[in-house]
Protein backbone atom coordinates (compact mmCIF):
# COMPACT_ATOMS: atom_id res chain seq x y z
CA UNK A 1 0.00 0.00 0.00
CA UNK A 2 2.83 2.39 0.84
CA UNK A 3 4.44 1.71 -2.53
CA UNK A 4 1.19 2.50 -4.33
CA UNK A 5 0.88 5.74 -2.36
CA UNK A 6 4.50 6.64 -3.17
CA UNK A 7 4.14 6.23 -6.92
CA UNK A 8 0.89 8.20 -6.82
CA UNK A 9 2.18 11.11 -4.76
CA UNK A 10 5.23 11.67 -6.93
CA UNK A 11 2.89 12.87 -9.63
CA UNK A 12 2.26 15.98 -7.56
CA UNK A 13 4.52 19.00 -7.39
CA UNK A 14 7.20 17.77 -9.72
CA UNK A 15 9.50 20.36 -11.23
CA UNK A 16 9.72 20.69 -15.02
CA UNK A 17 11.72 18.22 -17.01
CA UNK A 18 15.06 19.28 -18.38
CA UNK A 19 16.54 17.79 -21.52
CA UNK A 20 20.09 17.23 -20.34
CA UNK A 21 19.58 13.49 -20.28
CA UNK A 22 20.21 10.35 -22.37
CA UNK A 23 18.67 7.08 -23.46
CA UNK A 24 20.12 3.58 -23.91
CA UNK A 25 18.77 0.31 -25.32
CA UNK A 26 20.50 -3.05 -24.87
CA UNK A 27 19.30 -6.39 -26.20
CA UNK A 28 20.61 -9.83 -25.25
CA UNK A 29 22.08 -12.21 -27.82
CA UNK A 30 18.99 -14.47 -27.92
CA UNK A 31 16.78 -11.47 -28.61
CA UNK A 32 18.49 -10.52 -31.89
CA UNK A 33 18.38 -11.82 -35.45
CA UNK A 34 22.08 -12.62 -35.75
CA UNK A 35 22.90 -13.55 -32.14
CA UNK A 36 24.69 -10.26 -31.51
CA UNK A 37 24.32 -8.16 -28.40
CA UNK A 38 22.83 -4.87 -29.56
CA UNK A 39 23.67 -1.62 -27.79
CA UNK A 40 22.01 1.66 -28.76
CA UNK A 41 22.33 5.14 -27.27
CA UNK A 42 21.17 8.71 -27.79
CA UNK A 43 23.49 11.20 -26.11
CA UNK A 44 21.41 14.20 -25.08
CA UNK A 45 23.05 17.36 -23.76
CA UNK A 46 21.76 20.90 -23.77
CA UNK A 47 23.26 23.60 -25.94
CA UNK A 48 25.70 23.47 -28.82
CA UNK A 49 27.96 20.52 -28.11
CA UNK A 50 30.92 19.68 -30.32
CA UNK A 51 31.40 15.98 -30.96
CA UNK A 52 34.69 14.27 -31.80
CA UNK A 53 35.23 10.68 -32.93
CA UNK A 54 38.70 9.40 -32.03
CA UNK A 55 40.70 6.20 -32.08
CA UNK A 56 43.12 5.64 -29.22
CA UNK A 57 45.77 2.92 -29.67
CA UNK A 58 46.97 0.24 -27.28
CA UNK A 59 49.63 1.49 -24.88
CA UNK A 60 52.25 -0.06 -22.62
CA UNK A 61 53.08 1.46 -19.24
CA UNK A 62 55.94 1.42 -16.74
CA UNK A 63 55.67 -0.77 -13.60
CA UNK A 64 55.55 2.21 -11.23
CA UNK A 65 53.27 4.38 -13.37
CA UNK A 66 50.21 5.98 -11.72
CA UNK A 67 46.98 7.06 -13.39
CA UNK A 68 45.84 10.40 -12.01
CA UNK A 69 42.11 10.87 -11.60
CA UNK A 70 40.51 14.24 -12.25
CA UNK A 71 39.44 14.93 -8.67
CA UNK A 72 42.76 14.18 -7.02
CA UNK A 73 43.03 10.44 -6.46
CA UNK A 74 45.28 8.03 -8.31
CA UNK A 75 45.50 4.32 -9.08
CA UNK A 76 48.36 2.09 -10.29
CA UNK A 77 48.47 1.91 -14.07
CA UNK A 78 48.26 -1.53 -15.68
CA UNK A 79 51.07 -2.78 -17.90
CA UNK A 80 48.92 -2.55 -21.04
CA UNK A 81 45.78 -0.63 -21.91
CA UNK A 82 43.55 -1.66 -24.80
CA UNK A 83 42.80 0.33 -27.93
CA UNK A 84 39.39 1.96 -28.04
CA UNK A 85 37.14 4.11 -30.18
CA UNK A 86 35.93 7.18 -28.37
CA UNK A 87 33.04 9.53 -29.13
CA UNK A 88 33.84 12.66 -27.17
CA UNK A 89 31.40 15.38 -26.18
CA UNK A 90 33.93 18.16 -25.85
CA UNK A 91 32.04 20.33 -23.36
CA UNK A 92 30.50 17.67 -21.11
CA UNK A 93 32.32 15.68 -18.44
CA UNK A 94 29.95 12.69 -18.29
CA UNK A 95 28.85 12.21 -21.89
CA UNK A 96 31.49 10.17 -23.70
CA UNK A 97 30.93 6.80 -25.42
CA UNK A 98 33.54 4.03 -25.67
CA UNK A 99 33.97 0.81 -27.64
CA UNK A 100 37.26 -1.00 -27.13
CA UNK A 101 39.14 -3.49 -29.28
CA UNK A 102 37.44 -6.44 -27.53
CA UNK A 103 34.00 -5.03 -28.23
CA UNK A 104 33.42 -3.84 -24.66
CA UNK A 105 31.01 -0.93 -25.08
CA UNK A 106 30.01 1.75 -22.56
CA UNK A 107 27.61 4.65 -22.25
CA UNK A 108 25.78 6.17 -19.31
CA UNK A 109 22.61 7.88 -18.18
CA UNK A 110 22.27 10.27 -15.24
CA UNK A 111 19.66 9.14 -12.69
CA UNK A 112 17.90 10.99 -9.90
CA UNK A 113 18.91 9.68 -6.47
CA UNK A 114 17.70 10.40 -2.94
CA UNK A 115 21.26 10.25 -1.59
CA UNK A 116 22.44 13.59 -0.19
CA UNK A 117 25.32 12.42 2.04
CA UNK A 118 27.67 10.44 -0.23
CA UNK A 119 30.86 8.95 1.18
CA UNK A 120 33.74 10.15 -1.00
CA UNK A 121 37.49 9.42 -0.78
CA UNK A 122 40.18 11.50 -2.53
CA UNK A 123 37.57 13.53 -4.39
CA UNK A 124 35.75 10.46 -5.70
CA UNK A 125 35.59 9.16 -9.27
CA UNK A 126 33.27 10.33 -12.04
CA UNK A 127 34.29 10.90 -15.66
CA UNK A 128 37.27 8.56 -15.54
CA UNK A 129 35.18 5.56 -14.49
CA UNK A 130 34.12 4.45 -17.96
CA UNK A 131 37.45 5.42 -19.53
CA UNK A 132 39.33 3.10 -17.19
CA UNK A 133 36.89 0.29 -18.01
CA UNK A 134 37.41 0.87 -21.75
CA UNK A 135 41.18 0.74 -21.27
CA UNK A 136 41.25 -2.42 -19.13
CA UNK A 137 38.23 -4.71 -19.63
CA UNK A 138 38.06 -7.62 -22.08
CA UNK A 139 34.48 -8.50 -21.11
CA UNK A 140 31.44 -6.65 -19.81
CA UNK A 141 31.45 -8.62 -16.55
CA UNK A 142 35.09 -7.72 -16.01
CA UNK A 143 34.17 -4.11 -16.75
CA UNK A 144 31.53 -4.15 -14.01
CA UNK A 145 34.05 -5.54 -11.53
CA UNK A 146 36.70 -2.96 -12.49
CA UNK A 147 34.18 -0.14 -12.09
CA UNK A 148 32.89 -1.63 -8.86
CA UNK A 149 36.32 -1.73 -7.25
CA UNK A 150 36.90 1.90 -8.16
CA UNK A 151 33.52 2.88 -6.73
CA UNK A 152 34.20 0.88 -3.56
CA UNK A 153 37.47 2.73 -3.09
CA UNK A 154 36.68 6.29 -4.15
CA UNK A 155 32.90 6.65 -4.27
CA UNK A 156 30.99 8.16 -7.17
CA UNK A 157 31.14 11.95 -7.44
CA UNK A 158 29.10 14.17 -9.75
CA UNK A 159 27.54 17.60 -9.69
CA UNK A 160 24.44 17.83 -7.53
CA UNK A 161 24.88 14.31 -6.12
CA UNK A 162 23.29 12.87 -9.26
CA UNK A 163 23.41 9.10 -9.56
CA UNK A 164 24.14 7.24 -12.78
CA UNK A 165 23.54 4.04 -14.70
CA UNK A 166 26.54 2.78 -16.60
CA UNK A 167 25.58 0.33 -19.37
CA UNK A 168 28.36 -2.11 -20.26
CA UNK A 169 28.09 -4.72 -23.01
CA UNK A 170 30.23 -7.13 -24.99
CA UNK A 171 29.62 -9.79 -27.64
CA UNK A 172 28.15 -12.24 -25.10
CA UNK A 173 26.29 -10.27 -22.47
CA UNK A 174 25.26 -6.85 -21.16
CA UNK A 175 25.01 -5.31 -17.71
CA UNK A 176 23.41 -2.28 -16.10
CA UNK A 177 25.47 -0.80 -13.28
CA UNK A 178 23.24 1.42 -11.13
CA UNK A 179 25.44 3.80 -9.17
CA UNK A 180 24.40 5.90 -6.19
CA UNK A 181 26.41 8.96 -5.16
CA UNK A 182 29.14 7.58 -2.91
CA UNK A 183 30.07 3.92 -2.46
CA UNK A 184 26.84 1.99 -3.00
CA UNK A 185 25.93 0.32 -6.28
CA UNK A 186 24.15 -2.67 -7.84
CA UNK A 187 24.69 -4.32 -11.23
CA UNK A 188 22.23 -6.61 -13.03
CA UNK A 189 22.81 -8.75 -16.10
CA UNK A 190 20.44 -8.25 -19.03
CA UNK A 191 18.57 -11.51 -19.78
CA UNK A 192 19.81 -13.04 -23.04
CA UNK A 193 16.28 -13.22 -24.46
CA UNK A 194 15.19 -9.73 -23.45
CA UNK A 195 15.75 -6.03 -24.07
CA UNK A 196 16.21 -3.21 -21.55
CA UNK A 197 15.21 0.41 -22.15
CA UNK A 198 17.28 2.71 -19.93
CA UNK A 199 16.22 6.37 -19.66
CA UNK A 200 17.23 8.70 -16.82
CA UNK A 201 15.80 6.77 -13.93
CA UNK A 202 17.08 3.65 -12.25
CA UNK A 203 15.41 0.59 -13.80
CA UNK A 204 16.85 -2.26 -11.69
CA UNK A 205 13.97 -3.53 -9.60
CA UNK A 206 14.16 -6.71 -7.41
CA UNK A 207 17.76 -7.51 -6.40
CA UNK A 208 18.59 -11.15 -5.64
CA UNK A 209 21.69 -10.99 -3.45
CA UNK A 210 22.12 -14.78 -3.64
CA UNK A 211 22.27 -14.80 -7.45
CA UNK A 212 25.91 -14.01 -8.19
CA UNK A 213 25.50 -14.94 -11.87
CA UNK A 214 23.06 -12.13 -12.61
CA UNK A 215 23.82 -9.63 -9.84
CA UNK A 216 26.98 -7.97 -8.51
CA UNK A 217 26.77 -5.55 -5.58
CA UNK A 218 28.96 -3.05 -3.77
CA UNK A 219 31.41 -4.03 -1.06
CA UNK A 220 29.51 -1.86 1.40
CA UNK A 221 26.20 -3.51 2.32
CA UNK A 222 23.51 -1.59 0.48
CA UNK A 223 20.73 -3.30 2.44
CA UNK A 224 22.09 -2.09 5.77
CA UNK A 225 22.36 1.41 4.35
CA UNK A 226 18.74 1.37 3.13
CA UNK A 227 17.56 0.04 6.51
CA UNK A 228 19.51 2.76 8.33
CA UNK A 229 17.87 5.41 6.16
CA UNK A 230 14.43 3.98 6.85
CA UNK A 231 13.83 3.24 3.16
CA UNK A 232 13.80 -0.56 3.42
CA UNK A 233 12.11 -2.74 6.05
CA UNK A 234 12.98 -6.45 5.66
CA UNK A 235 9.95 -7.66 7.63
CA UNK A 236 7.59 -5.50 5.59
CA UNK A 237 9.11 -5.43 2.12
CA UNK A 238 9.08 -8.70 0.21
CA UNK A 239 11.78 -7.65 -2.24
CA UNK A 240 14.70 -5.24 -2.27
CA UNK A 241 13.42 -2.97 -5.06
CA UNK A 242 16.43 -0.83 -5.93
CA UNK A 243 14.57 1.68 -8.13
CA UNK A 244 11.77 2.18 -5.61
CA UNK A 245 14.12 2.51 -2.65
CA UNK A 246 16.66 4.94 -4.07
CA UNK A 247 15.09 6.88 -6.96
CA UNK A 248 14.26 10.54 -6.68
CA UNK A 249 11.60 10.95 -9.34
CA UNK A 250 11.45 14.66 -8.58
CA UNK A 251 15.02 15.23 -9.77
CA UNK A 252 15.21 17.88 -12.50
CA UNK A 253 16.12 15.44 -15.26
CA UNK A 254 13.79 12.70 -15.65
CA UNK A 255 10.14 11.89 -15.05
CA UNK A 256 7.00 13.93 -14.60
CA UNK A 257 4.62 11.02 -14.16
CA UNK A 258 6.16 8.52 -11.76
CA UNK A 259 7.52 6.52 -14.68
CA UNK A 260 9.65 7.55 -17.62
CA UNK A 261 7.65 7.96 -20.81
CA UNK A 262 10.68 6.99 -22.89
CA UNK A 263 11.04 3.65 -21.10
CA UNK A 264 7.28 3.08 -21.53
CA UNK A 265 7.44 3.92 -25.25
CA UNK A 266 10.54 1.82 -25.95
CA UNK A 267 9.01 -1.21 -24.23
CA UNK A 268 5.84 -0.70 -26.24
CA UNK A 269 7.67 -0.46 -29.56
CA UNK A 270 9.90 -3.50 -29.07
CA UNK A 271 7.60 -5.83 -27.12
CA UNK A 272 4.44 -5.04 -29.08
CA UNK A 273 2.60 -4.68 -25.76
CA UNK A 274 1.52 -1.56 -23.92
CA UNK A 275 1.65 -1.25 -20.15
CA UNK A 276 -1.37 0.78 -19.10
CA UNK A 277 -0.64 4.26 -17.82
CA UNK A 278 -2.43 3.42 -14.57
CA UNK A 279 -0.21 0.37 -13.98
CA UNK A 280 2.93 2.28 -14.89
CA UNK A 281 2.07 5.12 -12.50
CA UNK A 282 1.38 2.82 -9.56
CA UNK A 283 3.89 0.01 -9.98
CA UNK A 284 6.51 1.38 -12.35
CA UNK A 285 7.81 -0.61 -15.32
CA UNK A 286 9.67 -3.92 -15.47
CA UNK A 287 13.45 -4.12 -15.75
CA UNK A 288 13.28 -5.85 -19.14
CA UNK A 289 10.79 -7.08 -21.73
CA UNK A 290 10.90 -9.79 -24.37
CA UNK A 291 10.76 -8.39 -27.90
CA UNK A 292 7.87 -9.27 -30.18
CA UNK A 293 10.38 -10.50 -32.77
CA UNK A 294 14.12 -10.94 -33.12
CA UNK A 295 15.76 -7.52 -33.25
CA UNK A 296 18.06 -6.01 -35.85
CA UNK A 297 19.98 -2.70 -35.70
CA UNK A 298 17.21 -1.04 -37.73
CA UNK A 299 14.68 -1.79 -34.98
CA UNK A 300 16.74 0.06 -32.40
CA UNK A 301 17.36 2.94 -34.80
CA UNK A 302 13.61 3.32 -35.17
CA UNK A 303 13.25 3.66 -31.40
CA UNK A 304 16.05 6.21 -31.18
CA UNK A 305 14.27 8.34 -33.80
CA UNK A 306 10.86 8.17 -32.13
CA UNK A 307 8.57 11.07 -31.16
CA UNK A 308 5.70 8.95 -29.71
CA UNK A 309 3.91 8.93 -33.05
CA UNK A 310 0.43 7.41 -32.73
CA UNK A 311 0.46 7.18 -28.92
CA UNK A 312 -1.43 9.14 -26.27
CA UNK A 313 1.67 11.33 -26.01
CA UNK A 314 1.85 12.14 -29.73
CA UNK A 315 2.76 15.83 -30.02
CA UNK A 316 2.56 16.24 -33.78
CA UNK A 317 -0.85 17.91 -33.69
CA UNK A 318 -1.45 19.76 -36.95
CA UNK A 319 2.13 19.03 -38.05
CA UNK A 320 3.35 22.55 -37.45
CA UNK A 321 6.53 23.38 -35.63
CA UNK A 322 9.02 20.65 -34.71
CA UNK A 323 8.31 17.51 -32.61
CA UNK A 324 11.77 17.78 -31.09
CA UNK A 325 10.82 21.10 -29.47
CA UNK A 326 7.55 20.17 -27.78
CA UNK A 327 6.79 20.09 -24.07
CA UNK A 328 6.76 16.29 -24.11
CA UNK A 329 10.20 14.72 -23.56
CA UNK A 330 10.53 12.46 -26.60
CA UNK A 331 13.21 9.82 -27.23
CA UNK A 332 14.67 11.79 -30.12
CA UNK A 333 14.78 15.40 -29.02
CA UNK A 334 16.37 18.75 -29.72
CA UNK A 335 19.34 17.94 -27.48
CA UNK A 336 20.25 14.62 -29.13
CA UNK A 337 23.87 15.31 -30.04
CA UNK A 338 24.97 11.91 -31.35
CA UNK A 339 23.31 8.52 -31.76
CA UNK A 340 24.86 5.05 -32.03
CA UNK A 341 23.91 1.42 -32.47
CA UNK A 342 26.68 -1.09 -31.71
CA UNK A 343 26.38 -4.59 -33.14
CA UNK A 344 28.56 -6.80 -30.91
CA UNK A 345 29.13 -10.31 -32.31
CA UNK A 346 30.89 -13.51 -31.34
CA UNK A 347 32.62 -15.95 -33.68
CA UNK A 348 34.43 -13.36 -35.80
CA UNK A 349 37.90 -11.78 -35.62
CA UNK A 350 37.83 -8.67 -33.46
CA UNK A 351 38.59 -6.50 -36.50
CA UNK A 352 35.28 -7.58 -38.05
CA UNK A 353 33.07 -8.52 -35.10
CA UNK A 354 31.87 -5.13 -33.76
CA UNK A 355 30.06 -2.72 -36.07
CA UNK A 356 29.32 0.80 -34.88
CA UNK A 357 26.42 2.45 -36.68
CA UNK A 358 27.06 6.14 -36.05
CA UNK A 359 24.69 9.07 -36.55
CA UNK A 360 26.69 12.26 -36.09
CA UNK A 361 23.79 14.40 -34.92
CA UNK A 362 20.09 14.00 -34.18
CA UNK A 363 19.02 10.69 -35.74
CA UNK A 364 15.60 11.71 -37.10
CA UNK A 365 17.31 13.95 -39.68
CA UNK A 366 20.66 12.18 -40.03
CA UNK A 367 21.83 8.74 -41.08
CA UNK A 368 23.67 5.87 -39.40
CA UNK A 369 27.02 5.10 -41.03
CA UNK A 370 28.64 1.67 -40.41
CA UNK A 371 32.17 1.73 -39.00
CA UNK A 372 34.33 -1.26 -38.09
CA UNK A 373 36.07 0.54 -35.22
CA UNK A 374 38.96 -1.87 -34.71
CA UNK A 375 39.81 -1.85 -38.41
CA UNK A 376 38.97 1.68 -39.50
CA UNK A 377 41.15 4.75 -39.21
CA UNK A 378 38.61 7.46 -38.52
CA UNK A 379 38.53 10.17 -41.21
CA UNK A 380 40.01 13.47 -40.05
CA UNK A 381 36.72 15.24 -40.74
CA UNK A 382 35.17 13.41 -37.77
CA UNK A 383 37.11 15.38 -35.18
CA UNK A 384 38.27 18.90 -34.36
CA UNK A 385 41.44 20.43 -33.06
CA UNK A 386 41.11 23.62 -30.97
CA UNK A 387 42.08 26.77 -32.81
CA UNK A 388 43.78 28.42 -29.83
CA UNK A 389 43.92 25.70 -27.21
CA UNK A 390 45.87 22.53 -26.73
CA UNK A 391 45.75 19.08 -25.26
CA UNK A 392 46.53 18.57 -21.59
CA UNK A 393 48.60 15.52 -22.50
CA UNK A 394 48.66 13.09 -25.40
CA UNK A 395 45.47 11.98 -27.10
CA UNK A 396 45.69 8.58 -25.44
CA UNK A 397 45.78 10.06 -21.93
CA UNK A 398 44.01 13.40 -21.94
CA UNK A 399 40.71 13.88 -20.17
CA UNK A 400 39.33 16.94 -21.92
CA UNK A 401 40.85 19.59 -24.19
CA UNK A 402 41.77 22.91 -22.71
CA UNK A 403 39.36 25.72 -23.59
CA UNK A 404 39.85 26.74 -27.17
CA UNK A 405 37.88 28.20 -30.01
CA UNK A 406 35.94 25.57 -31.93
CA UNK A 407 34.77 27.76 -34.77
CA UNK A 408 32.51 26.63 -37.60
CA UNK A 409 34.44 24.48 -40.04
CA UNK A 410 32.54 23.62 -43.19
CA UNK A 411 34.63 20.50 -43.89
CA UNK A 412 33.93 18.84 -40.51
CA UNK A 413 31.30 16.08 -40.35
CA UNK A 414 29.77 17.50 -37.18
CA UNK A 415 29.01 20.84 -38.80
CA UNK A 416 27.86 19.31 -42.09
CA UNK A 417 25.22 17.20 -40.34
CA UNK A 418 24.41 20.10 -38.00
CA UNK A 419 23.70 22.30 -41.03
CA UNK A 420 21.16 19.75 -42.21
CA UNK A 421 19.50 19.72 -38.77
CA UNK A 422 19.27 23.49 -38.74
CA UNK A 423 17.74 23.90 -42.18
CA UNK A 424 15.22 21.11 -41.56
CA UNK A 425 14.24 22.77 -38.27
CA UNK A 426 12.97 25.82 -40.14
CA UNK A 427 10.22 23.75 -41.80
CA UNK A 428 10.35 20.31 -40.20
CA UNK A 429 7.21 18.74 -41.64
CA UNK A 430 7.86 20.24 -45.05
CA UNK A 431 11.34 18.71 -45.26
CA UNK A 432 11.36 15.56 -43.11
CA UNK A 433 9.88 13.18 -45.69
CA UNK A 434 12.58 14.08 -48.20
CA UNK A 435 15.28 13.64 -45.58
CA UNK A 436 14.06 10.33 -44.21
CA UNK A 437 13.39 8.78 -47.63
CA UNK A 438 16.95 9.63 -48.63
CA UNK A 439 18.52 8.18 -45.51
CA UNK A 440 16.28 5.11 -45.61
CA UNK A 441 17.72 4.32 -49.03
CA UNK A 442 21.27 4.77 -47.69
CA UNK A 443 20.70 2.52 -44.69
CA UNK A 444 18.87 -0.20 -46.60
CA UNK A 445 21.79 -0.31 -49.02
CA UNK A 446 24.27 -0.60 -46.14
CA UNK A 447 22.24 -3.37 -44.46
CA UNK A 448 22.03 -5.27 -47.75
CA UNK A 449 25.78 -4.97 -48.37
CA UNK A 450 26.88 -5.91 -44.86
CA UNK A 451 26.96 -9.69 -45.28
CA UNK A 452 28.81 -9.54 -48.61
CA UNK A 453 31.36 -7.03 -47.30
CA UNK A 454 32.05 -9.09 -44.20
CA UNK A 455 32.34 -12.38 -46.08
CA UNK A 456 34.90 -10.79 -48.38
CA UNK A 457 36.77 -9.31 -45.42
CA UNK A 458 36.78 -12.66 -43.62
CA UNK A 459 38.14 -14.42 -46.69
CA UNK A 460 40.94 -11.84 -46.94
CA UNK A 461 41.60 -12.06 -43.21
CA UNK A 462 42.44 -15.76 -43.39
CA UNK A 463 45.46 -15.09 -45.60
CA UNK A 464 46.22 -11.39 -45.13
CA UNK A 465 44.72 -9.68 -42.03
CA UNK A 466 46.16 -6.29 -42.93
CA UNK A 467 44.55 -6.39 -46.35
CA UNK A 468 41.21 -7.23 -44.73
CA UNK A 469 41.61 -4.26 -42.39
CA UNK A 470 42.33 -1.92 -45.31
CA UNK A 471 39.33 -3.33 -47.16
CA UNK A 472 36.97 -2.61 -44.25
CA UNK A 473 38.53 0.81 -43.78
CA UNK A 474 37.93 1.76 -47.39
CA UNK A 475 34.37 0.51 -47.19
CA UNK A 476 33.50 2.38 -43.96
CA UNK A 477 35.20 5.58 -45.01
CA UNK A 478 33.56 5.37 -48.43
CA UNK A 479 30.14 5.17 -46.82
CA UNK A 480 31.06 8.06 -44.53
CA UNK A 481 32.07 10.20 -47.51
CA UNK A 482 28.85 9.22 -49.30
CA UNK A 483 26.77 10.27 -46.28
CA UNK A 484 28.59 13.59 -45.97
CA UNK A 485 28.13 14.38 -49.66
CA UNK A 486 24.45 13.46 -49.42
CA UNK A 487 23.99 15.67 -46.35
CA UNK A 488 25.48 18.61 -48.25
CA UNK A 489 23.20 17.90 -51.20
CA UNK A 490 20.15 17.66 -48.95
CA UNK A 491 21.02 20.93 -47.22
CA UNK A 492 21.20 22.72 -50.57
CA UNK A 493 17.97 21.13 -51.75
CA UNK A 494 16.11 21.96 -48.54
CA UNK A 495 17.14 25.59 -48.67
CA UNK A 496 15.18 25.98 -51.89
CA UNK A 497 12.20 24.18 -50.32
CA UNK A 498 12.27 26.27 -47.16
CA UNK A 499 12.79 29.68 -48.76
CA UNK A 500 10.69 29.33 -51.90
Amino acid sequence: MKKILFFSLILLGLIPLTTKACYTIVAGKKATIDGSVLFAHNEDDWGLQLINYWQVPEQTHQPDEQLQLIHGGSIPQVSQTWAFSWIEDVHEEFSDFYLNEWGVTLASNACGSKINDPEITDGGIGYMLRRVVAQRAKTAREGVKIAGKLLDRFGYASQGNTGRTLVIADKNEAWLLDILPGKYWVAERVPDDAVVLQPNIYVIRAVDFNDTVNFITSKKDIRKYAIKKGWFHPKRDKIFDFAYIFSDFRAPYFSTRGYDTRQWRGQQMLSGKTTSVKTAKVYGLPFSVKPAHKLAPADLMQVLRDHYDGTIYDIRGNKKGNPNHGKERTICTRTSQVSVVAQLRAGLPKEIAPVLWLSFGRPDVNTYVPFYPVATNIPDCYHFVPQNGGWRTSLANHFKPLPGTYRYQSDRAYWIFNDLENISGLAYYKTIDTIQKTWKSHEEEAFALQSTIEQSALKLYKTNPQLAIRYLEEYSNGRARYAIQTAKMLTTKLKSMVYQ
